[in-house]
């Protein structure tokens, strides 16, 4: 729940900021102009880890009451002639190591990124638009190394800071246009 307020947060200031500057640029007769939209930009950007983080929250609600309900039919479902206690303990046999590896897989993923380290636009940018063209990649067949979507993950963000640094010189430029013709 705590999740949805603060994505309802950002989503709402994000929309204000947005309505903001298109109000200024309807009263004053002139389109956004590329700070304008920049600024807008920015604004959804900055609300994109917490979108992710409902929606991370929405998947682990669903995920934990799946199991739950998978769980109860594997241990209380007693239907049926050869589901006997014995088999029923070798289920939980079973779940008992799967979430055991489960656990190990999670504690090695968070050893290799602290949880400390900022999340930002550009990285989950860059990481959705390398997990698409993986699977793109994988699905006319191609194959890939472990190193390839981590490669391309820097290259994206490379790129999209690269395009950034690009669009602030050519908003400085204008800017400084501006002021001359002042």
């Amino acid at each position: 729940i705590g999740a949805g307020f603060k994505a309802l947060g950002a989503g709402s200031r994000a929309m204000v900021e947005a309505e903001t500057l298109q109000k200024k640029a309807e009263e004053t007769g002139e389109e956004l102009d590329a700070s304008a939209a920049a600024e807008m930009a920015e604004a959804l950007d900055d609300s994109l880890p917490t979108f992710l983080e409902l929606a991370w929250a929405v998947n682990k609600k669903d995920i934990q009451s799946t199991l739950k309900a998978v769980c109860k039919k594997l241990f209380d479902d007693s239907s049926g002639e050869d589901n006997t206690k014995e088999l029923r303990l070798k289920r939980a046999e079973a779940v008992k190591i799967l979430g055991r590896e489960f656990l190990l897989t999670g504690k090695q993923a968070k050893k290799s990124k602290p949880s400390s380290e900022k999340v930002d636009a550009d990285d989950i940018k860059a990481r959705v638009e390398v997990a698409t063209r993986t699977t793109m990649a994988k699905a006319q067949g191609q194959e890939l190394s472990e190193e390839d979507p981590e490669e391309m993950i820097r290259m994206a963000k490379q790129i999209s800071l690269d395009a950034r640094n690009q669009n602030d010189d050519t908003c400085s430029d204008v800017a400084d246009d501006d002021a001359d013709a002042s």
